[in-house]
């Protein structure tokens, strides 16, 4: 593992990784192909998988000279060259054309969609995946801010959650700065069917216990899809927008719109219909079955060691 802190490492990266090198700054593309290359030759492999953003055409040019194979995740957001042999993108929007121009090499190749989207393991228990009867919905909008999204929705749409009998359970990172606020609402409103929890350790266990959401355009859309949780989509920044667009193409997600620009009466009769209409979330929950499995990493690696 080479790029971040120390601080991010677990007790489970002691046995997934030989060595960890903290490295903040990215000094050029150049020089960073030479680390790398350095890293490389030390362990004597010839493959690398890339999910650092500065990672741009040139660097990846460089590794290549030195017939390095590479898998590289990158960012739709984000105006780039790719030279790498694999370029990878869980997002069902995604597709190879919207990049003909922009591959530096021929046999640049695309793996886009849910079935090569990288899960993680927590997530590979069947009895996670079972469908769970409570009517809970989880709210959640990724591990940093929220925009102010979740506040915004309580006010505004929470009695319709309460007039349909549906618990809900809201879970923000602690680098949320809106904590404070959604706390005193709930506090304020007295409802005891809403539980707040702050970046939680069992994600997983939590997320199972719902069978409805409200997400952001985050890889919780991935993990919800997984365990079978429809939602309702609203991305809270303009590069989530197209994944929620993608999700809601492909059924089982339902894309209302950003939250900056919030259609409220689109929001409402989605969330009266979905927690009304039992058998509506059935079947998008069947639909999600058949979209994403835990097997992304596996069809990535047999790319990357078995197509050289």
């Amino acid at each position: 593992m080479i790029g971040p802190p120390l601080s991010l490492k677990d007790k489970t990266d002691e046995t997934n990784f030989l060595e960890w090198i903290p490295r903040e700054s990215w000094l050029s593309s150049e020089s960073e192909a030479d680390f790398h290359l350095s890293v490389l030759k030390k362990y004597n492999s010839k493959h690398i998988i890339i999910d650092d953003y500065r990672s741009d055409g040139e660097h990846q040019k460089r590794l290549r000279e030195e017939n390095v194979r590479i898998v590289q995740q990158y960012d739709a957001s984000k105006k780039q060259n790719f030279a790498a042999n694999l370029v990878v993108n869980g997002s069902p929007h995604e597709r190879a054309e919207f990049y003909k121009k922009d591959v530096l090499y021929n046999d640049v190749e695309f793996l886009l969609g849910p079935q090569y989207c990288i899960l993680r393991p927590i997530f590979f228990n069947d009895e996670l995946k079972k469908c769970h009867k409570q009517k809970r919905i989880l709210m959640t909008f990724g591990g940093g801010s929220d925009r102010g999204a979740i506040l915004y929705i309580l006010k505004n749409f929470y009695q319709i959650i309460a007039d349909n009998n549906w618990k809900l359970t809201i879970v923000v990172s602690d680098k949320n700065e809106n904590i404070g606020d959604v706390s005193n609402w709930i506090s304020s409103n007295g409802s005891k069917d809403i539980e707040l929890m702050i970046s939680p350790e069992n994600m997983a266990e939590i997320m199972s216990t719902c069978s409805f959401a409200v997400l952001g355009g985050g890889t919780t859309i991935f993990e919800a899809a997984y365990l079978g949780i429809p939602a309702l989509l609203i991305p809270i920044a303009d590069n989530q927008i197209n994944q929620c667009v993608g999700w809601d193409e492909l059924g089982g997600m339902t894309y209302v719109s950003n939250f900056n620009e919030l259609d409220d009466a689109k929001f409402a009769e989605n969330l009266r219909s979905f927690l009304s209409e039992p058998s509506l979330i059935e079947s998008h929950r069947q639909n999600l079955k058949t979209i994403i499995d835990e097997h992304g990493y596996e069809r990535i690696l047999d790319k990357l060691l078995n197509d050289e």
